[in-house]
């Protein structure tokens, strides 16, 4: 038979045990956190409300969402974080959770600000295409001509095109050599800077719709073998049912950009660039290419000079801002770093 004095022996010997288990429990899941919080905990909670906005917003208005595409996608992130929660508790490999946990933040922000993207477009804002020619004019560009002179020389129309769908490859590209050679605190600053001009374009584009100058100048003349759909002239069906209230169902594939004024392309271009510019022989091909897919804009593209010059000066203007913050905020690494955690150069 136990005695009183052995159970109350016993009991603190288990009392330390439960709470060591806790505390093992605590700090796993605290590794597990931070193992999945780059590039920043706020922007995780961003898309979170993002998604949040886009539910309501499409109720409010009627319209569902085609779940197949969604459905995989959201499949793919909870692969992606917990590859890269094991990449940093489990098993340690920088490179490679790198590259799962940016996929995945990039999977995660761009879906639903490409749902409001499509939402806003439906706001039946006055279209500014009037002002942006004006403008262009006083610039002295002849946007009509050069579109011309793209008409009667097909291969450098061709290659700006190639160029211009470069674009999105490239993010990969950035987040592979820039995960491989361990400039995460480079990626997280990239993907950063991304997600904060995306949203600011979505925004702008809400509040100053245009069709852009296909549609707006209606050439006659216009490249032949075009890899773009002459101009984005794609745009112009939905954003009409958008406007009348006609588009019910919202498929993952119909996501594309929509925003004219200012230029995402030619933002993303100068970003990718600034990214890339550090690495030995790739950073020389990438600064030249996105000098192609800057002019490409405006034919490839379908841009008015001012959507050009807009988007340059978003991103110049974010690359600033970047640069002054990181100058203020102290770079002294932590003492005793957790494995798998957020350190000074991710941020």
């Amino acid at each position: 038979m136990i005695s009183h004095e052995q159970v109350g022996a016993a009991r603190p010997w288990a009392d330390a045990h439960v709470a060591g288990t806790c505390r093992s429990w605590s700090r796993g899941l605290r590794r597990f956190a931070t193992g999945i919080a780059a590039p920043d905990p706020r922007l995780w909670a961003l898309s979170l409300a993002l998604i949040g906005i886009d539910a309501v917003w499409m109720r409010a208005a009627g319209m569902t969402a085609a779940p197949t595409g969604f459905v995989v996608a959201a499949a793919i992130v909870v692969v992606l974080l917990v590859a890269a929660a094991c990449l940093a508790t489990v098993k340690s490999d920088p490179p490679l959770r790198g590259m799962a946990l940016a996929s995945a933040f990039l999977i995660t922000f761009t879906i639903p600000v490409a749902v409001l993207h499509f939402l806003a477009a439906g706001l039946g804002l006055p279209f500014i295409d009037d002002a942006l020619a004006g403008f262009e004019a006083r610039l002295g560009f002849d946007w009509t001509a050069y579109v011309a002179f793209l008409a009667h020389h097909p291969t450098l129309s061709w290659w700006l095109a190639l160029a211009y769908h470069s674009s999105g490859p490239q993010v990969g590209v950035v987040v592979i050599a820039l995960s491989a050679t361990r400039r995460l605190g480079r990626l997280w600053a990239y993907i950063r800077l991304f997600s904060v001009t995306l949203l600011c374009v979505i925004v702008l584009a809400a509040l100053l719709p245009a069709l852009g100058p296909y549609a707006h100048y209606a050439p006659r003349v216009v490249p032949s073998d075009h890899l773009e759909t002459i101009g984005a002239l794609w745009h112009l069906e939905p954003v009409a049912r958008l406007r009348a209230g006609t588009l019910d169902t919202l498929a993952l594939g119909d996501l594309r950009g929509l925003a004219t004024f200012p230029s995402f392309h030619v933002c993303l271009a100068l970003l990718t660039a600034w990214a890339l510019a550090p690495l030995p022989v790739l950073g020389p091909l990438a600064i030249l290419l996105n000098a192609v897919v800057i002019v490409a804009t405006l034919g490839a593209g379908g841009h008015y000079l001012p959507d050009v010059l807009a988007g340059a000066t978003l991103a110049i203007a974010a690359l600033a801002v970047r640069e002054r913050v990181r100058r203020r905020t102290p770079s002294a690494a932590p003492a005793c770093p957790v494995p798998g955690a957020i350190s000074r150069a991710d941020a």
